[in-house]
């Protein structure tokens, strides 16, 4: 039984080819191949399912460090490779369709990522973006003002929309005066009401909490800030990927790929596309692109 187990197997991986990154707490066939193969060249003690747990993450490691690669516990097509002892391809590119007013470059190289990802990151993303402004392409307000406390998706799931009567009940709040002061409630006023008053708004933390409660990641009724958010929610990753969580004290961002972010920044911003190296947004009161400080880590999230 024992050498027919070990055949099918054979069998199985011999026909398995790189298709995706894989990171911790992905699931699939390939992951499984991965923990079959460390399991018998003996760095992993165990391969009963086909999660990508810490176990397989240490091993991964161990494996790489052992064969002079990139020690960073993701299996990529190098380590992919090395594994299964084939020659390394290129990278699989997918024909993901980002929406339409991101810009050319930007589209690019985010679509090339999201089609390395699972469905659920791939899905939050092109959400997110669905919100997003691209700085670089003039729009002339923001899709999704920033609303202090305000979460993306109501418990409902349905989209926060800022009808006027919302709009009128948050400016009304003198503890929330900073971000609608010097300008940013006449120009939000005017945005809603040339939308037709269809803008959602959210903040930073809130924009993730929605789309976390849209996509079944928590349930309709989680919540969290910015900083529970990287702090309870993540691993903590020197490799993000789509859909994972950009984070610095008091503030939070989702990756889309391609070296961006989507993040809800600010009263004269609201919801932008930023690069994650150089960050810059632009200023709806100013009408100038404005530098923004660096981001201090990234999170993996657990539950998916």
């Amino acid at each position: 039984m024992a050498k027919a187990a070990a055949f099918l197997r054979a069998r199985k991986e011999k026909h398995m080819t790189y298709s995706r990154i894989l990171k911790r707490y992905m699931t699939g066939d390939d992951v499984k191949a991965v923990k079959d193969k460390l399991l018998e060249i003996g760095l992993l003690h165990a391969s009963t399912h086909d999660k990508y747990g810490n176990d397989t993450y240490k091993a991964v490691k161990t494996f790489q460090a052992a064969n002079g690669l990139d020690i960073d516990g993701v299996v990529g097509k190098y380590t992919w490779a090395a594994l299964f002892a084939t020659e390394p391809g290129a990278e699989p590119i997918g024909a993901v369709t980002v929406p339409s007013h991101i810009g050319a470059d930007a589209a690019e190289a985010i679509g090339k990522s999201l089609a390395l990802v699972s469905d659920i990151r791939r899905k939050i993303c092109l959400d997110a973006l669905n919100q997003a402004i691209d700085p670089y392409e003039g729009e002339e307000y923001p899709r999704s003002f920033y609303i202090r406390g305000g979460n993306l998706y109501n418990k409902d799931l349905s989209l926060n929309v800022m009808a006027e009567s919302k709009l009128n009940s948050y400016f009304s709040r003198s503890d929330y005066a900073p971000y609608y002061s010097d300008g940013r409630e006449e120009m939000m006023r005017e945005a809603a009401e040339r939308s037709g008053y269809t803008i959602t708004g959210a903040d930073c933390s809130g924009g993730i909490v929605g789309l976390w409660r849209k996509h079944g990641v928590e349930n309709s009724g989680f919540d969290a800030n910015a900083n529970t958010l990287y702090g309870s929610h993540c691993v903590q990753t020197n490799a993000p990927q789509a859909g994972d969580l950009a984070w610095r004290s008091g503030h939070i961002g989702l990756v889309v790929g391609g070296g961006y972010i989507v993040e809800w920044v600010g009263g004269a911003y609201g919801c932008q596309l930023t690069k994650m190296n150089n960050r810059k947004v632009y200023d709806f009161i100013e009408g100038r692109i404005r530098p923004m400080s660096k981001w201090s880590a990234y999170g993996d999230p657990k539950k998916y």
